[in-house]
């Protein structure tokens, strides 16, 4: 499982290399260097008053349950599928000095979990039963639900896959009571640094090549080494995420093996679009089939939905929340064993 988490951990450090870029800057014309065309086709996408992000697998169940058997185990049909079909999206969009924001994570076309902040206060909903259906735990839900009865109504309303809403600046104030940084306020100026310093890595540790065009954009081939990457994502994750000097901390680069990869990017009307990283480059060859690739896709758009605050959100009370982690530990506490993935079953997703 180690193994696993590295291995991931420096595929998405070419990505977050890229990626992160975006924080900030303008973008002019489509230079002839395809260094230079990647650095302003990131910065492009901070001028669009709407950017969404969508993460995912570009591979199908077959591939993962063959992946799964050249590694000695097994993945049933639900479990492949319900893998192939989880994407996690991004949308922001301008809202005069600021930028609004929704996060979901979705599986099979159902919404597990959304995450939305407009101004000042942050919304959550949350689709409990499948995702307690997802791990074959379906059994949990009443358990919590009976657990929850006496609580906040708040916690109730969650369970049930309602809309709770915090304030911003009441969440931070308890982060900090609790430990974590808070001192980062993603101002213009340390987007900008952020980007400097992006900038540089792009300069310095990875090289970007043209492989010409296709339906998708201009296709550029970057290749850098797994172990700088690695160690240059964990200074921009410490420079660029709110609280990123504790997260990254914990991101040991230690381990990261020292080799070299690509990472496949499209631009397309001067803009980034995509981003693919092979995952089956970072597996020992005798691990993977031959032939098998393992793409994980990020895409990029300038067009997204409205992001508006739901109505009817109940207010948490954050003196309260001690009652949610007294419910979350009585249900994890009903098996000690590791769940399996399934598929989620037929339920409706939360209402919006």
């Amino acid at each position: 499982m180690r193994r696993l988490a590295t291995r991931l951990s420096t595929a998405a450090s070419v990505g977050a290399i890229v990626a992160l870029t975006a924080c900030g800057g303008s973008g002019g014309g489509t230079p002839a260097n395809p260094r230079a065309e990647l650095t302003d086709s990131v910065q492009s996408l901070s001028d669009s008053s709407v950017l969404t992000t969508t993460i995912k697998l570009d591979t199908d169940a077959a591939t993962l349950k063959a992946l799964a058997s050249s590694s000695g185990g097994s993945l049933s049909d639900s479990a492949a599928n319900s893998i192939t079909s989880a994407q996690f999206v991004i949308e922001s969009k301008k809202a005069g000095s600021t930028r609004d924001a929704d996060f979901k994570i979705e599986v099979g076309g159902t919404n597990l979990l959304d995450v939305r902040g407009v101004g000042q206060t942050l919304y959550l909903q949350g689709n409990i039963q499948a995702i307690l259906g997802l791990f074959n735990k379906s059994s949990m839900y009443s358990q919590l639900q009976s657990q929850t009865s006496v609580m906040p109504l708040f916690v109730r309303d969650f369970l049930a896959g309602k809309w709770v809403s915090l304030n911003k600046q009441a969440l931070t104030g308890l982060a900090g009571q609790l430990g974590a940084n808070t001192t980062a306020s993603g101002s213009a100026a340390e987007q900008n640094k952020v980007l400097a310093q992006l900038k540089s890595v792009l300069q310095r540790d990875v090289t970007v090549t043209r492989a010409g065009s296709d339906s998708r954009g201009d296709h550029l081939v970057l290749t850098g080494n797994t172990a700088t990457l690695a160690r240059d994502a964990q200074q921009a994750i410490t420079s660029a995420v709110p609280g990123g000097s504790a997260l990254g901390d914990r991101l040991s680069t230690t381990n990261t093996p020292s080799k070299n990869i690509t990472v496949d990017a499209w631009v397309k009307d001067g803009a980034l679009a995509e981003i693919s990283i092979d995952l089956a480059q970072f597996a020992p060859p005798s691990k993977v089939p031959a032939g098998t690739k393992l793409p994980i896709v990020v895409l990029f758009s300038r067009s997204g939905s409205d992001i508006s605050a739901p109505s009817g959100a109940t207010p948490v009370n954050l003196t309260q929340l001690g009652a949610l982690f007294t419910a979350v530990a009585g249900g994890s506490s009903v098996s000690g064993s590791s769940p399996s993935v399934t598929a989620i079953p037929p339920s409706p997703s939360p209402s919006p």
